[in-house]
């Protein structure tokens, strides 16, 4: 019993903080039903591949002869050609890690159904709880890493919090759990404290487990092994540093245990390998690389396109801990953490596209925020009442900027990839449906396309309060060619106050049925150009699809649920070149 309540203890402060990331799903973000998407679909494809597929040997496998092999395959869209083979292209620590719960969900599926879909919705939570459990063992050793530099427990759990709670991690343990991120930080904690604890302590069992988890971390994303350019800062001191290798030389047979589990456990990425290609080492990312002459530097911490202090202050506030370290005269910690830090930036900012494709914030930074948090902990640990207590303020403040934000990113209030200043600021903290997709506008050529004869032109629409107002109505037989229209503009001028909820309704249906072909209805702040809550030219261009029924009839109508006018309405009809 004293075991059970001592371990409990032990981990309370992960617990509490997984218990709070989940209040926060269950209550404001919502249960997300699909886990596995985008890149994660690459991590995750080794195990339906190995497990319920059993097509992972491509190179044994006549793959276009194969209609069904190939076509599943061809619809995961993450395998690139190399040779003649189909190769996965992203690592796979990420199954590996996963590959406990995946398999206790497939005997328990395959018991009842032998038609097993491992992309079906019962193996979607699945990688839910994969990923809450290993953020659960990121955060333990975290706080073991913690420790080790004397961070009372208080102070840890309010740390714990922040990676969970005021960091992209919530998005990735939550929305896009496939990724390989959240295994990563798993890993990199785990690291991070066998190293530590190594140089304290001469252990060398200790740094046969360091070697484990460095291989894990090349296992699961190969290039986040540059986390070895924090050992200088782990070893406290150039004399420690200089001892702690010294040792392992003075007991050959375990230094040689630690290489063998490393080569072990890499080795598993070389064998996935030959099964698909028949070779033992590849490049999978065939094309794609590293632009080290042009790096971005600034862009990469600063951008509004994805900038990490922008997306994730709580990591810019984390590095006063280096003033702490100037103020404490630690210049050795501060230069070899400022070291590994402009290592790591330069590493990650060079590659090509170095805010790292449709994503919440910078997420390759995201298995490297405990040696940001480590430096913030060495900061809030000493620092007296009066300065401690407006920077955990400020700090907690980040919170619901984070779990905000990551709302706006699943509801496609944040663009994934093309943010900018004006957009950030316009949507700051939006959570009405009216901002969904208001950053995702396409922009049309409008040079592309022919212009209809048609244009109607009205000179003002009054709309009462919460009432739909109509427009116009249009037949097709009085548009020019109207069986080739593929773009409708539709332009008015406009407030645009953002506190009115107004919408244009466009559609086109059949006149003797009353058969939608095209229904659309986005809200009158989609037509804005230039911000909101300013008089201006609105325009927003309809895709309709071609439709050669001579019996069409194009509706416009309004609807605010305030009293509002638009003026100069004009409807244009534009068929594609």
């Amino acid at each position: 019993m004293h075991k059970l309540i001592f371990f409990l203890k032990s981990i309370i402060c992960e617990a509490l903080v997984i218990f709070l990331l989940i209040l926060t799903f269950n209550n404001y973000l919502g249960n997300d039903k699909e886990t596995i998407n985008a890149d994660g679909i690459g991590y995750y494809e080794y195990l339906p591949s190995t497990i319920v597929y059993h097509d992972i040997n491509r190179k044994a496998k006549p793959v276009k002869t194969n209609p069904e092999f190939y076509n599943r395959i061809i619809n995961t869209k993450v395998y690139i050609d190399y040779k003649e083979y189909k190769l996965n292209k992203y690592p796979c620590g990420a199954a590996v890690l996963i590959s406990p719960f995946f398999i206790y969900k497939y005997i328990s599926f395959a018991r009842v159904d032998n038609d097993v879909d491992a992309y079906s919705e019962p193996f979607q939570p699945t990688v839910f709880y994969a990923a809450i459990f290993y953020l659960f063992l990121g955060l333990f050793f975290f706080k073991k890493l913690l420790q080790l530099y004397d961070v009372n427990l208080l102070n840890i759990f309010f740390l714990q919090l922040l990676i969970a709670l005021a960091t992209s991690v919530t998005n990735y343990v939550y929305n896009e759990a496939a990724f390989s991120h959240v295994y990563s930080l798993f890993a990199v904690s785990g690291f991070l404290f066998f190293s530590k604890s190594y140089f304290s302590t001469k252990n060398i069992n200790k740094f046969i487990w360091a070697c484990v988890f460095l291989a894990l971390i090349a296992l699961i994303r190969n290039i986040n092994i540059i986390i070895v350019f924090f050992i200088p800062f782990l070893a406290g001191s150039v004399a420690n540093l200089k001892e702690g290798f010294l040792s392992l030389f003075k007991q050959p047979i375990k230094l040689g245990i630690a290489i063998l589990c490393m080569v072990a456990i890499v080795s598993i990425q070389c064998i996935f390998w030959y099964l698909e290609t028949g070779e033992f080492i590849v490049y999978s990312y065939k094309d794609e690389g590293f632009n080290f002459l042009s790096p971005a530097f600034t862009d990469i911490l600063f951008s509004y396109k994805k900038g990490l202090f922008v997306y994730t202050p709580i990591v810019f506030i984390s590095l006063f801990g280096l003033v702490r370290l100037g103020y404490n005269r630690q210049y050795y910690l501060l230069i070899t953490w400022l070291a590994g830090f402009l290592f790591i930036n330069y590493i990650l900012s060079s590659w090509w596209c170095w805010y790292y494709g449709g994503s919440y914030g910078l997420r390759a930074y995201i298995e490297f925020y405990p040696v940001f948090f480590l430096l913030f902990g060495l900061f809030i640990n000493h620092l007296n009442l009066w300065v401690k207590i407006p920077v955990v303020l400020i700090s907690l403040l980040t919170i619901p900027v984070n779990i905000i934000q990551t709302y706006q990113y699943k509801e496609y209030i944040l663009n994934w990839s093309e943010m900018n200043k004006k957009g950030y600021w316009e949507v700051f903290l939006k959570q009405d449906d009216r901002y969904k997709g208001y950053l995702w506008k396409r922009n049309y050529d409008i040079n592309k396309y022919y212009v209809a004869e048609k244009e109607v032109m009205v000179e003002k629409i009054v709309i009462p309060e919460n009432t739909e107002t109509s427009i116009m109505q249009i037949n097709s037989n009085t548009v020019n060619q109207f069986n080739k229209v593929s773009l409708i503009q539709v332009k008015f001028e406009n407030s645009f106050n953002d506190e009115i909820d107004g919408k244009l309704v466009l559609s086109v249906s059949d006149s003797t049925n009353n058969t939608y072909s095209y229904y659309g209805k986005p809200p009158l702040i989609y037509f804005a150009e230039e911000g909101f809550n300013k008089y201006q030219t609105g325009v927003y261009n309809f895709e309709v699809p071609l439709n050669a029924n001579p019996n069409q009839v194009v509706k416009l109508g309004v609807y605010s649920n305030r009293k509002d006018s638009l003026t100069h309405l004009k409807v244009t009809f534009f068929s594609l070149k």
